[in-house]
């Protein structure tokens, strides 16, 4: 079984594309705001008890950082894992303060103005060498988990994870996107740390690495799981 997780602001829809090209392999997408009234470990928890030992986990950004929560728990049930464009936690107190302060205002106006929040995520300079996800479907109807997400997984609450990387132990492929220098950076940094991984860089993309390349993006999923 192959369990993708979304990214912020994102939809458990955004991955059936990929899903559909990879027919071999029991996949699904977890929609994330079914809990996310949990802590980010408790999420992680509850990612792990919903699935049997011997999966993989595939998590892009908030995804991924979630996926990494899920690796590091004492009831990891996977053998491999997948990790795109995430973000390790912040290590300084005032650096988390100020990410406290970003988020909930994302928060607010995610709950205020829908409209105006998806407008405003989409020009976000972490995206500016992305294309937006392409959706056929509404976020509206989730508005709120969204919001909610922006408090409760913001980056401000998330453990600095680069000690505890070495922790583990099953084969890891770090994905980046080239355009992406900030997240290249925390990916070189998290394959020296987790003792089986390699570092993936996607040439042509930005942030948002399987949609704006998606061929790389099945390609990679397909070649590390065999």
């Amino acid at each position: 079984m192959i369990c993708f997780l979304h990214g912020a602001a994102g939809h458990y829809g955004d991955w059936s594309d990929i899903i559909d090209e990879i027919p071999s392999h029991a996949a699904s997408s977890f929609n994330l705001y079914d809990i996310v009234d949990l802590s980010i470990d408790e999420a992680a928890q509850r990612i792990n008890n919903s699935h049997e030992s011997g999966g993989i986990l595939i998590g892009y950004s908030m995804g991924g950082r979630l996926a990494l929560h899920c690796l590091l728990a004492d009831n990891s049930p996977w053998d491999k894992a997948i990790i795109i464009s995430a973000h390790t936690g912040l290590s300084s107190i005032k650096d988390k303060e100020i990410r406290k302060k970003i988020d909930y205002k994302w928060s607010l106006l995610a709950e205020s103005n829908f409209d105006l929040f998806l407008n405003n995520w989409d020009k976000q300079n972490v995206f500016s060498d992305s294309m937006p996800i392409n959706r056929d479907y509404t976020q509206l109807n989730i508005a709120s988990q969204i919001s909610t997400s922006f408090k409760n997984w913001s980056l401000s609450n998330q453990k600095y994870l680069n000690p505890f990387l070495p922790n583990i132990r099953i084969p890891v492929c770090w994905v980046v996107g080239e355009k992406d220098p900030k997240f290249v950076e925390i990916g070189k940094t998290a394959t020296t740390l987790i003792p089986n991984s390699e570092l993936i860089i996607s040439q042509s993309s930005g942030h948002r690495v399987p949609w704006d390349d998606q061929k790389f993006t099945l390609n990679t999923i397909k070649s590390f799981i065999k």
